[in-house]
């Protein structure tokens, strides 16, 4: 039988409900095959080169295969030859064994031999495939991220290099550190470690003590290389000074942690040309006393009070010029008494009064010349009451709709600039009675924010 049928015909045979717990796969030459003597019907194989595990010898029987007995012996025939001609195959093992007591070491088992596809084949290096997090193994279909093994010592006593590569995009690095442990999978990162995008750009340090607990300062960065943010912890808690930064890479806020928390104390914002935006205090976690807004220039835009992260007291908004803008008081984070608008000549813009249980009940809105040009109230249940008025800028009246509890009850009227009537119609509980008189058609306009829409007559 040719190589090539020979290869087809193993992998035929060869079945795979062990591939689930296969953790390291390599290209490799099995040199000899020769029965595990009181195993069971189990083989030793030795190997052209080292395997991942650190040795050159691995044991399988059907068990570790997923074969019955007669499938495993016909397996066994059909290898022999592959041995002798020192064809390379695909081998995954299911893991790296712990030592025992005596710190002695038992022998990898084989969860699959297949044919060596170019594509499967590329050098004879042994990868241990990883799962999304790097925190177990996986079969090589479904890794994220594989690691050359067996792992090399590193310059550390009593560590090992580790470089944790994305398996699916050419290799490029994922993680570089060391762990305490030959075998990745039982050790623990210790020292310093880095973090990386997948096009190779730096995306996290991470500075650790020999425990293997963060310790000093971490630096995460964006895909551009920019600095994201940067603090420092202290025995595996969040500690110190926090500072992250824009895209632009001027600095965002400042604050302070500790025993993992956000301290209390002072924490400023900054906008992305590296101004002060806000400044606030922080008591046990939550905005307390006054939140001031700054404009780039340094001028405060608006400043409110807080308690216990709740607005809570007066709050005014300023003009770049430091003229007001708005005012209002709140009590736990709403609306009470009046808010007022101001232009910039300080002049009143509008009035909004909310009473009982921050409920709005009135409002008024004025021109630039001090005109009144709307005017609208509500009951106590937050429903439109009275007569909803607005006016054109020249004093005349441009609307009346008349309400009692949220529904129209009365008259809705319409007027042109120069005074003339433009429509006319009366209502009983939100009903129109009999034609109304003037236009014909819907129409609706926008009043400094308010929509007041004529019905169809």
């Amino acid at each position: 039988m040719a190589r090539t049928e020979l290869k087809h015909c193993l992998l035929a045979m060869l079945l795979w409900p062990a591939l689930a717990h296969a953790e390291i796969e390599q290209r490799q030459v099995v040199s000899a095959i020769k029965a595990e003597s009181g195993k069971g019907g189990g083989d030793v194989l030795t190997l052209a080169s080292e395997h991942g595990c650190g040795g050159r010898q691995v044991r399988m029987d059907a068990m570790s295969m997923g074969l019955d007995a007669q499938q495993y012996a016909a397996m066994k025939q059909q290898l022999a030859k592959l041995i002798r001609d020192r064809t390379p195959l695909l081998m995954r093992i299911k893991s790296c064994p712990a030592p025992d007591k005596m710190g002695a070491f038992a022998m990898p088992e084989v969860g699959k031999l297949g044919g060596c596809e170019p594509q499967a084949c590329t050098d004879g290096k042994a990868r241990l495939c990883l799962n999304h997090n790097l925190t177990r193994g996986e079969v090589k279909e479904h890794a994220r991220y594989a690691l050359v093994v067996p792992l090399p010592p590193s310059k550390t006593p009593g560590t090992w290099q580790v470089e944790v590569v994305h398996a699916r995009e050419g290799e490029p690095k994922r993680l570089i550190g060391q762990v305490n442990d030959p075998d990745y999978l039982r050790g623990k990162l210790v020292g310093n470690y880095s973090m990386y995008y997948q096009h190779g750009q730096l995306e996290m340090q991470v500075e650790q003590d020999g425990r293997g607990v963060q310790e000093g300062v971490q630096t995460v960065y964006r895909p551009d290389g920019q600095i994201s943010m940067r603090n420092t912890w202290r025995n595996g808690v969040q500690e110190g000074e926090q500072r992250t930064y824009h895209d632009t890479g001027k600095l965002n806020e400042v604050s302070q942690y500790k025993n993992g928390a956000r301290a209390d104390g002072l924490v400023e914002t900054f906008d992305q040309d590296g101004k002060l935006r806000t400044r606030m205090t922080l008591l046990k976690g939550q905005t307390d006393g006054e939140l001031l807004l700054f404009y780039p220039d340094g001028k405060v835009e608006s400043r409110s009070v807080y308690v216990n992260g709740t607005m809570t007291g007066p709050s005014t908004a300023y003009f770049p010029d430091g003229k007001v803008q708005r005012t209002a008081n709140y009590v736990d984070g709403k609306p009470v008494g009046d808010s007022i608008e101001y232009y910039p000549d300080g002049k009143v813009a509008s009035k909004r009064t909310h009473s009982g249980h921050y409920v709005l009940r009135s409002e008024q809105r004025f021109s630039h010349a001090g005109v009144l040009m709307v005017q609208k109230q509500w009951n106590a249940g937050g429903r439109e009451e009275g007569a909803l008025r607005s006016w054109f800028a020249n004093g005349k009246p441009r609307q009346l709709i008349e309400y009692v509890d949220g529904e129209r009850q009365g008259w809705t009227r319409h007027w042109r600039e120069d005074g003339s009537v433009e429509s006319e119609c009366r209502y009983v509980a939100d009903v129109v009675q009999g034609e109304c008189t003037g236009a014909s058609a819907k129409m609706s306009y926008t009043e400094d924010g308010i929509e007041f829409e004529m019905p169809e007559l």
